[in-house]
């Protein structure tokens, strides 16, 4: 009886565990809106039926998503998971911002997954955060990936810690102490907020998890 007694209560912390967790998932196939937000088009993000699922695709010149929402407003610890495929650029797209997040009246606190080119044509990640206090930039050139294809590329916050995922490999990390960025925030997809370092490439769906994964 006992024996059965720490099964069920096993059982039963897991699953409130399970029932804290909060995942939200935008897919990124429409221009109208993304998960019931409203969205402000810059250019003319194109949609593409793919083999899976629909997707956009950006033109690396002014082709950008600005989205009314914070999607990661009120979590403690994060996950952000992006499906996405970088084409060949360089040089002219050397630089590209596709996913940031920040208050358009406060630049303190702000979080944005980047990559560069390299004139090989390869891609590798560039994972920034940044606060009132202090900021971390997570790059590793050598951690370098052939363009054109799909990937997951994932930043990860807990307890202090950032770490930078390219399809489920850990690439970079570092120490960081985040603050809430407040619910007020948008979040912009494919430039840089303030509509610089633009993407070339398509996106197909972004998570937003409130919890550590891997």
């Amino acid at each position: 009886m006992r024996g059965i007694f720490i099964l069920l209560l096993v059982v039963l912390t897991a699953s409130c565990g399970r029932s804290d967790r909060e995942e939200i998932v935008w897919n990124i196939d429409n221009i109208r809106e993304l998960g019931e937000h409203s969205v402000t088009v810059h250019g003319a993000p194109k949609t593409v039926e793919g083999k899976e699922k629909e997707y956009l695709e950006f033109d690396g010149r002014n082709d950008g998503l600005l989205v009314d929402a914070n999607p990661v407003s009120g979590m403690e610890e994060f996950s952000i998971e992006v499906d996405f495929k970088p084409y060949r650029g360089f040089p002219e797209n050397r630089e590209q911002r596709f996913l940031h997040i920040q208050d358009p009246e406060n630049e303190n606190r702000r979080i944005l997954l980047e990559l560069r080119l390299n004139d090989n044509g390869e891609w590798y990640g560039d994972w920034f955060i940044k606060s009132e206090n202090e900021s971390l930039t997570l790059i590793d050139s050598t951690r370098t990936h052939p363009v054109n294809e799909w990937y997951t590329i994932s930043m990860i916050y807990s307890n202090g810690n950032v770490r930078g995922y390219v399809n489920g490999k850990e690439e970079v990390s570092g120490n960081f102490q985040y603050l809430p960025i407040g619910e007020n925030a948008k979040t912009s997809i494919g430039t840089r907020m303030d509509q610089r370092s633009w993407f070339k490439g398509a996106i197909r769906e972004i998570r937003f998890i409130s919890e550590a994964g891997f």
